[in-house]
C-alpha cells in the first residue's frame, strides 16, 4: 500500500474554490489516497464550513490497499478502487476505464497530484468523466505541476522519499522546458510522448499551463482559471465551473472517440 506524504488538502482547495460550502456539498476526491480530504475534515477544530458528513464524501483510488485502509477508518463514506492504467501505481488496469458513478452525481470534485502524474491523454479522458460526474454549477479543482513549480517538486520528492533515487537534473528541466507539456521518467529520460506500458519508477508530466488553459478553452470550449498556490504548495490548479458555458460531455466525448489513436486530441 501507498501511504504518501501529505500535506493538509482541504485548506488549499477551500482557497482555490472560493470557500464552497462543503457543509451542503457531495465530494469526490480523486486519487484521495486512504481520505485525505475526509481526514482533514474530520481533524478540523475551526470552521465548519470546511466540513462534510463522510457520507458526503467518496475516495476513488487505483490503489485497493489504500483504498481498503481508508474504508476501515471511516466506513461511513464511499470508497471507490478505480481499476485504471497508470504507468506508475497500477500498470495491471484498464486503459480509458470511465468513473463509476451516474451523470451529475457531485458538487465538488478535487484532484490533488494525480495528473501530475499520467500521460496528457489519460488526463483528458478523466476530465471528461469529471464534467459527466460533476453537477451543474458544480465545482472542479485539479493540480498540476508547471516549470515553476517543478524545482520545489523535485527537492520535496527528494526529500520525502530518501531511500529512492530521483536523479532529475533541475538544469535539464529549465533549459528544455516545455511549449506544451513534457513527461519526466525514471532517470532523466525526457520524453514527448509516452507509448509504453512498462512499469515506471517515476513520472512527472510537467506542463506549460498557459498553453493548457488555452488549448482546453479553444479545441475543447471548457472555461478554465489556473490559480498558483498558498505558500507550501508545490503544484498549481485548474479550476473548472460546470456551468451551461461548458459543451455537452457527450459531444465532447464523441470527439475525443473520434480520435481515439492520437495521443494528442486535436477536433
Amino acid at each position: 500500500m501507498s501511504l504518501f506524504p501529505r500535506q493538509p488538502r482541504l485548506r488549499f482547495f477551500d482557497l482555490m474554490l472560493d470557500k464552497p460550502k462543503w457543509q451542503e456539498s457531495t465530494v469526490l476526491d480523486i486519487g484521495g489516497n486512504r481520505g485525505n480530504l475526509l481526514i482533514d475534515a474530520t481533524m478540523m477544530t475551526e470552521l465548519e464550513t470546511r466540513k462534510f458528513k463522510p457520507s458526503a464524501y467518496t475516495c476513488m483510488d487505483v490503489d485497493k490497499e489504500a483504498i481498503e485502509a481508508g474504508k476501515s477508518s471511516h466506513p461511513e463514506a464511499n470508497w471507490v478502487h478505480h481499476n485504471a492504467f497508470n504507468n506508475i501505481y497500477n500498470i495491471d488496469g484498464i486503459d480509458e476505464l470511465a468513473f463509476p458513478f451516474a451523470d451529475n452525481t457531485f458538487d465538488i470534485v478535487c484532484a490533488y497530484s494525480v495528473y501530475s502524474h499520467t500521460t496528457f491523454k489519460q488526463f483528458i479522458h478523466d476530465l471528461l468523466e469529471v464534467l459527466r460526474v460533476c453537477k451543474p454549477n458544480g465545482s472542479i479543482a485539479i493540480t498540476l505541476v508547471d516549470i515553476g513549480s517543478v524545482k520545489y517538486f523535485v527537492e520535496k520528492r527528494k526529500e520525502d522519499y530518501k531511500e529512492l533515487r530521483l536523479p532529475i537534473n533541475w538544469d535539464d528541466i529549465k533549459d528544455k522546458g516545455p511549449l506544451d507539456y513534457v513527461y519526466y521518467v525514471d532517470s532523466d529520460l525526457l520524453l514527448d510522448e509516452i507509448y509504453s506500458r512498462n512499469k515506471m519508477n517515476h513520472l512527472v508530466t510537467v506542463y506549460n499551463l498557459k498553453w493548457l488553459s488555452t488549448w482546453l478553452k479553444t479545441n475543447l470550449q471548457i472555461d478554465n482559471e489556473v490559480k498558483y498556490p498558498p505558500q507550501g504548495h508545490v503544484q498549481r490548479t485548474i479550476i473548472i465551473k460546470n456551468n451551461p458555458t461548458i459543451p455537452d460531455v457527450s459531444k465532447l466525448q464523441e470527439l475525443y472517440n473520434e480520435h481515439n489513436n492520437l495521443v494528442d486530441i486535436h477536433p
